[in-house]
């Protein structure tokens, strides 16, 4: 089935996406990945953390089956509204909501913090959950608090595919030497960011803080796929990737 593309404004405000080609290209890679990693079966109930304009939902089109289910969540209006008119009435086992949750410039004058949000999800429901470059632009209670709904929604053994920066010793000394064009150096909390005036522009989370928030929450860790980010200075390039898959409790 082909499917509409989003327009630029939207894709752009994803990622470096003006190209067209490159948008979908993307998506196509990040879930064949998740596939692969995952283990991801057809029939899988997916949870899709912040789910933008759709760049996944497309490309997940294309494997889940009928019996499959896939349900979408973000804070920016127009791009939920754009799926829901041009994804949703084309893919009858595909959901998209927005949230009303301050986020940055998407929802900016939302009362209720993401640090308090609840998904509107029953417990133990999803096989998976991905959360694409979401915890790039969270504070560390945010985080906390996603990771924790994301143990509740996830089914014991389902798995979590996440897409992030993880400060580490090689992105300290990237930082130092100016080998990359993300400037992680003021500390907030556990996390580090480079904008003070708009600390969630981009985050990174000190990687040995991330990896013991996944354990308290029932993780474990089965994969960490480090990105370029450290080495390359542009926007265009691979972040950190880690998979966790819930243990059976």
């Amino acid at each position: 089935m082909s499917l509409p593309i989003p327009p630029e404004n939207l894709r752009i405000d994803v990622g470096p996406f003006s190209d067209a080609e490159l948008f979908i290209g993307s998506g196509e890679e990040m879930v064949a990945e998740i596939v692969s990693s995952c283990g991801l079966d057809s029939d899988a109930k997916i949870l899709d953390v912040g789910c933008g304009c759709g760049r996944l939902a497309r490309a997940l089109a294309g494997h889940l089956s009928s019996e499959g289910r896939y349900e979408g969540f973000d804070a920016a209006r127009a791009a939920i509204g754009w799926c829901r008119r041009n994804l949703e009435t084309r893919l009858p086992n595909f959901r998209f909501a927005f949230i009303d949750v301050r986020s940055g410039h998407r929802n900016p004058k939302s009362s209720v913090p993401a640090s308090a949000f609840r998904f509107p999800f029953d417990d133990h429901i999803f096989d998976l959950a991905i959360v694409s470059s979401v915890f790039t632009h969270m504070l560390p209670d945010e985080i906390e608090r996603y990771v924790a709904e994301i143990s509740r929604v996830l089914k014991a053994e389902g798995a979590c595919f996440m897409s992030m920066f993880l400060f580490d010793r090689e992105a300290e000394t990237a930082v130092a030497t100016a080998s990359t064009i993300f400037d992680f150096r003021y500390p907030m909390g556990p996390c580090l960011i480079f904008d003070r005036e708009r600390p969630d522009e981009r985050v990174a989370a000190r990687e040995d803080w991330f990896r013991g928030l996944l354990e308290q929450n029932g993780f474990q860790i089965a994969l960490v796929q480090y990105g370029n980010w450290r080495t390359i200075r542009s926007y265009r390039i691979l972040q950190d990737h880690i998979v966790a898959r819930r243990l059976a409790q």
